[in-house]
């Protein structure tokens, strides 16, 4: 699943620059959204169906920071507060699905 998360959020061509005329996404909305993508990714994770609900929370708290924890994750979200307008951070925010999070950033 990291693997998917560095294939998505540090390609180049997937971070796009965006001249919007309402700027760009800050630090914190960038944090924001990646973490988004990031609990949506997990929320997915088959291997989380067969656990208590505490477990399933603990489970999914050590997978947000390891994910947060890599290094890859504090470039990215430089690399969006340079490259992510603030359309792009509002569509993401509003995205069911990893998938539609993506499409709005391509």
């Amino acid at each position: 699943m990291l693997r998917r998360v560095s294939r998505l959020l540090f390609a180049a061509p997937v971070l796009t620059l965006a001249v919007a005329c309402n700027g760009k996404a800050t630090r914190a909305q960038c944090t924001e959204m990646l973490d988004r993508y990031v609990d949506m990714t997990i929320a997915g994770d088959p291997t989380l169906a067969d656990l208590s609900p505490e477990e399933s929370r603990a489970a999914r708290e050590m997978k947000r920071a390891l994910r947060k924890a890599e290094p890859g994750y504090a470039r990215v979200e430089s690399q969006c507060e340079s490259e992510i307008s603030k359309s792009e951070y509002r569509c993401a925010m509003k995205a069911p699905t990893p998938e539609t999070w993506q499409a709005c950033i391509d």
